[in-house]
């Protein structure tokens, strides 16, 4: 039996941290403009380090690692989100951001394909009609890929493969009970080792930055690991990985509507059209789930 404080909680973290990072590309986007990279802004996630370190000093949160879970730290952190963050990262250099981001998406299926097939999870019809649903609103976002690099396109849905890995591994594995705090910190340790070692060997990680650009990236990396990230386990812990993979989608819809309110970003009416389709998706997996 499904506790349904349990999970209306588990649907609330995971949309706050997709809400969360929806937030983060508009505050990357804004960094760039003070001299960072986007190697530059995953490497700073170290600046959230010392505030994961005090909420563990302040709530006697244990950071050490058993043998166990230090092997499963760095097949989640470092193989799941650190090698997504560089695929996706690197086909920015290749296809536009919001491209890029959009077929990074394909996660959701991939989460839900390996549920049914690898663990024996049931997939419902409505459960099927939110998957249609929320891809159908992702590839509204798309816009047209006439000429786009091919290098870039499999860099990005290589990254939604990679991201569904993560997902999974968290939902499946012991890690999934890990202290939040605990997986945040050594997952902000995995990155800034990956991308410090990543931009040194290719002259890619720029710290030149300006006053309001560290301002942001500072922002940022706390808003990442000490709400989304946090806030992400708990969905999947609560609600499980494709129910958090679904719920996920809100995170292009955020990022969409703060482009437009904040950076005077064009909309269609296609666009518009893919966010009935997400909230559509959202709705009925709050409600699917609920009823269970």
């Amino acid at each position: 039996m499904i506790d349904l404080t349990d999970l209306r909680k588990g649907i609330l973290f995971t949309m706050v941290s997709a809400v969360a990072y929806g937030i983060s590309p508009i505050l990357i986007r804004m960094t760039y403009d003070g001299g960072a990279t986007g190697v530059s802004v995953a490497f700073l996630r170290i600046l959230a380090i010392p505030v994961l370190l005090a909420i563990a000093w302040r709530y006697r949160i244990p950071l050490s690692l058993t043998r166990r879970e230090a092997y499963e730290v760095v097949m989640s952190c470092g193989v799941g989100f650190g090698v997504t963050t560089l695929l996706l990262f690197g086909s920015y250099a290749h296809i536009p951001v919001g491209m890029a981001t959009t077929l990074h998406f394909i996660y959701p299926i991939m989460v839900s394909v390996a549920c049914v097939v690898f663990f024996r999870d049931k997939l419902s019809l409505p459960m099927v009609f939110a998957l249609v649903m929320c891809t159908a609103g992702v590839l509204l976002f798309m816009g047209d890929m006439a000429g786009v690099s091919a290098k870039g396109v499999v860099m990005a849905l290589v990254s939604g493969l990679t991201y569904a890995f993560f997902l999974v591994y968290v939902d499946k594995k012991e890690i999934k009970n890990m202290n939040h705090f605990k997986f945040s910190f050594w997952l902000s340790v995995m990155l800034t080792l990956l991308f410090g070692v990543y931009g040194a060997l290719t002259g890619t990680l720029s710290l030149d930055l300006t006053p309001g650009a560290w301002a942001l990236c500072t922002v940022n990396s706390i808003l990442c690991a000490v709400v989304a990230v946090t806030a992400l386990q708990i969905g999947i812990q609560l609600a499980g990985a494709t129910t958090a993979s679904i719920l996920s989608t809100l995170e292009p819809i955020t990022s969409f509507a703060l482009g437009v309110l904040l950076l005077g970003e064009g909309f269609s009416a296609t666009k518009i059209i893919g966010v009935v389709c997400v909230v559509i998706a959202v709705i009925t997996v709050s409600a699917k789930k609920q009823k269970q």
